[in-house]
C-alpha cells in the first residue's frame, strides 16, 4: 500500500489522482458532522462549493435539507449549521442533505478525479482503515486533510496519522511520514489547543470538541461518488 498526505490544501492540485483512492478529513467539523447526520438516518449528501448553489438546489427540490457554515457560523436560510450535536439523538427518515462549508466540501470536490473517495474523522478512522484494507494490498492512497483557509490543520493531519496507524503501508510519502510522527508523538488532548479548536472554544462549542475528538467510537464509513455528486454511508 502506497500512501501520501497533502499537508495543506495548496497541495491538492499537485497530485495525479487517477487510479488513486482519496481520503478526506475535516475533523472540526465537517466529516464528523456528516457522519452524525448519516448515522441518524439521512440517506445521502451532496457537497457544493457555494451557499448560492445550495440555496438554488433547495428551490428546485424543497425536500432537500441544507447544512453548512461560513467562518464557523451557521448560514442564514440553512436548516443546520456544522455542529455534529445538531444530529445526535435524532432519527431521520432518509432525507437528503446538501452541504457547503469553508474547508471540508472544497476538499471533497478537489478529489473528484480519484477512483474512489472516502471520508473519515477521528471518530471513524479505524473503520475507514478496515474498509481500505478490504480494497486490496496494492491500494494507492492519497489523504487530503481539509485544513483551515488553505493552510495546515493540526487535527486533520493528526487524524491522517491515526488512519495510517491502522494500515499496512509499504511505501510512505514525506507527508505521510510527517502525519505518522505527529500522531505518534502528540497526545490527542493537545488537539484542543490547535487553531480550529481554539476558535470553537471561543464560540462556547467545547461540547463539539468532546464529540469530535473521541477516537474510533463509530463504525461508519462514508463514500462519495464523483460521477453523481452524491455520497452515503456504507451499509
Amino acid at each position: 500500500m502506497t500512501v501520501e498526505v497533502a499537508l495543506s490544501p495548496a497541495e491538492f492540485g499537485k497530485y495525479d489522482l487517477k487510479g488513486k483512492t482519496a481520503v478526506i478529513i475535516d475533523v472540526l467539523r465537517f466529516t464528523t458532522t456528516l457522519l452524525a447526520a448519516l448515522e441518524a438516518g439521512m440517506s445521502e449528501f451532496y457537497p457544493v462549493r457555494t451557499v448560492e448553489e445550495a440555496l438554488d438546489l433547495k428551490k428546485q427540490d424543497p425536500s432537500l435539507i441544507l447544512q453548512g457554515e461560513r467562518e464557523f457560523m451557521a448560514v442564514p436560510g440553512f436548516d443546520y449549521g456544522n455542529s455534529p450535536l445538531c444530529h445526535v439523538g435524532k432519527r431521520y427518515s432518509g432525507e437528503r442533505l446538501v452541504c457547503t462549508t469553508t474547508n471540508g466540501t472544497n476538499a471533497i470536490l478537489a478529489a473528484r478525479e480519484a477512483e474512489q473517495v472516502v471520508l473519515t474523522s477521528i471518530r471513524s478512522a479505524k473503520a475507514a482503515a478496515s474498509y481500505l484494507m478490504e480494497q486490496g494490498d496494492d491500494l494507492d492512497l492519497i489523504i487530503f486533510p481539509a485544513g483551515l483557509h488553505g493552510r495546515f490543520s493540526l487535527e486533520d493531519t493528526w487524524c491522517a496519522g491515526q488512519l495510517l496507524s491502522h494500515l499496512p503501508v509499504t511505501e510512505w510519502g514525506d507527508g505521510a511520514k510527517a502525519a505518522k510522527i505527529l500522531f505518534e508523538r502528540m497526545p490527542i488532548e493537545e488537539l484542543r489547543n490547535g487553531e480550529d479548536a481554539t476558535i470553537l472554544k471561543k464560540l462556547n462549542s467545547e461540547q463539539d470538541l468532546d464529540y469530535c475528538l473521541a477516537p474510533d467510537t463509530s463504525t461508519g464509513v462514508i463514500i462519495w461518488d464523483a460521477q453523481t455528486g452524491w455520497g452515503r454511508l456504507l451499509d
